[in-house]
């Protein structure tokens, strides 16, 4: 199976969108994987039971802390449990994975990954990436590859 990398995010709505910028950056590097842009989080369980196999998902993550860091998220982590909510959409990433894995056990993929990318707030509104979050974008790409395993 191949492996899939989903960059979640709207471009258009800040540091939102440092999901797709990272996809689009694996794309400009010639990624072997299949590469997928997604404005929100409801197509997940979709493409979690695709038959791709590991599937990264690469997201904002809201936090207190600088803008700009790039997380490894274990896919277990459940919401007030995990140090950090996920997504800024509002069906969580979580949810979305715990679904496809209960909905459809035998065609979820046995292998996901989270990189998280921190911000402070998504009402960026058409402004692009802050200077933080896109410099974050190559690191974020760099451990999407090497979770893919491409």
């Amino acid at each position: 199976m191949a492996a899939r990398v989903i960059g979640i995010g709207r471009e258009w709505s800040g540091d939102d969108g440092v999901g797709i910028a990272v996809v689009r950056m694996l794309r400009e590097l010639d990624a072997r994987c299949d590469l997928v842009e997604l404005e929100e989080p409801s197509r997940l369980i979709e493409l979690l039971t695709g038959g791709a196999d590991p599937v990264v998902l690469v997201d904002a993550v809201l936090d207190q802390g600088p803008p700009g860091r790039v997380l490894l998220i274990g896919s277990e982590a459940r919401g007030a449990h995990s140090d950090h909510p996920l997504s800024t959409h509002g069906v969580g990433v979580m949810e979305a994975i715990e679904l496809a894995r209960i909905a459809h056990p035998e065609q979820a993929a046995k292998r996901i990954f989270i990189v998280g990318i921190t911000i402070r707030e998504t009402s960026g509104q058409g402004q692009g990436l802050s200077a933080a979050v896109e410099a974050a974008v190559a690191q974020a790409a760099a451990q999407a590859l090497r979770l893919a395993g491409s």
